[in-house]
């Protein structure tokens, strides 16, 4: 086992124990494999650089590797466009520990012989790794620190060399606050690939997530065309806490790209003060009549459940969309398909809704009072107008989770 470490600066020797050169760095072809094969060596020789293919290397060691042939007839290796330098591309660089959910910077990479080729095993992100190519690890004072592995096919390199067109499943996997934080870590060229190469609604749930900084960078980065697409997967209230903190100019440009309804909807949202029930509440939720069966809820969940984050509850409401009651996703199981939403939904009072007026305080009192996840908000018509989600109010007391 080896490391990148041990041959950057290597002397490369003939079959005839001649000096040909020292090592400048290696390259690797990424090309599906779960490690990927060491295909040429780049040196220098004198001040000339130059380079040849694996197939010419006998051995390697620390500090040397041999060649298994003459000088004179070692061929120029010919690059191929997937090809990574390891110190150019892939030394110093951050990358994306999928197990670990963070940002890590490559320190040295680990190379073994495997199915005779040498190949790329892994990557060392600790301070060993920094000392090692330093050459200070096996000195006394610097021997305790451990060297910390990350297996190669557990990483997604994000530096410019292995791009992002086909993007791992283990990251897409990940929970949108944890790219959410990988996004932030990256420089902006790499967290913009990173958002590009997601789909729109993965993209839209990482960018709820991001600080307001992250946001305005993002903003300014993607071009029209994905913006346009992550926005109009945006919840209206998630949307609106981005405009507030924007310019005028850089909210036209927002409202620019959304359609006629969700514009609409955002200009009423932009009237309401923060914290309070109006400037917290979503319009993402599904309501219904009291009049429709349980077959015919069902149904209506169905048709809408796509554009939804989750569903509790569906709101009942009549003819002047003042509100009645709600009916619970379970009471859609038990009950017969021919009952009437009517006759099986728990009617909610005046005391347990909230005002678009009303403060985080009185939110939070009703909340724990009721033992409630959501809360509806009215107007003063008791017309339902939206809903504030615990995950709301826990956000406004611990800001920085």
């Amino acid at each position: 086992m080896f490391f990148v470490s041990h041959l950057l600066g290597a002397d490369i020797m003939d079959s005839a124990d001649k000096t040909v050169g020292k090592v400048w760095d290696l390259v690797c072809r990424p090309n599906g494999e779960k490690y990927p094969p060491l295909v040429a060596v780049v040196y220098k020789q004198g001040k000339e650089m130059k380079a040849f293919g694996f197939g010419d290397v006998e051995n390697i060691g620390k500090g040397e590797i041999s060649l298994n042939t003459l000088a004179g007839k070692v061929a120029p290796y010919g690059f191929h466009a997937h090809d990574v330098w390891l110190a150019r591309d892939i030394l110093d660089k951050q990358i994306v520990d999928l197990q670990g959910t963070r940002v890590v910077r490559v320190n040295d990479l680990r190379i073994s012989f495997i199915e005779g080729e040498f190949r790329i095993l892994g990557i060392d992100v600790s301070t060993r790794g920094l000392l090692r190519r330093m050459g200070l690890d096996r000195y006394a004072p610097f021997s305790w620190f451990k060297s910390t592995f990350i297996d190669w096919e557990k990483v997604q390199v994000m530096g410019k060399a292995l791009k992002l067109s086909n993007l791992s499943e283990e990251l897409v996997k990940l929970h949108p606050a944890d790219l959410a934080n990988i996004v932030e870590d990256l420089n902006p060229n790499q967290s913009n690939r990173l958002l590009q190469a997601l789909d729109a609604k993965m993209a839209a749930k990482v960018f709820e997530e991001l600080e307001p900084e992250a946001k305005q960078q993002i903003l300014k980065s993607l071009d029209s065309k994905k913006l346009s697409g992550i926005i109009s997967h945006i919840p209206v209230d998630e949307l609106v806490d981005y405009m507030k903190t924007l310019t005028m100019n850089d909210r036209r440009k927002i409202m620019s790209d959304l359609s006629d309804v969700k514009k609409k909807t955002v200009q009423e949202f932009l009237q309401y003060e923060d914290n309070t029930a109006g400037g917290l509440m979503t319009t993402e939720f599904v309501k219904a009549k009291p009049a429709i069966t349980v077959a015919e809820a069902r149904e209506h969940v169905r048709e809408v459940s796509e554009g939804l984050r989750s569903i509790n509850f569906i709101y009942i409401v009549n003819e002047k969309n003042e509100l009645l009651g709600i009916v619970s996703m379970r009471s859609l199981i038990v009950y017969p398909h021919e009952q009437k939403l009517r006759s099986i939904m728990k009617k909610i009072r005046a005391h347990q809704t909230v005002h678009v007026d009303a403060d985080i305080a009185h939110i939070a009192k009703i909340m724990t009072k009721y033992n409630l996840h959501t809360v509806a908000v009215v107007d003063t018509e008791n017309k339902l107008v939206g809903l504030v989600t615990v995950d709301d109010i826990l956000r406004h007391f611990v800001p920085k989770a």
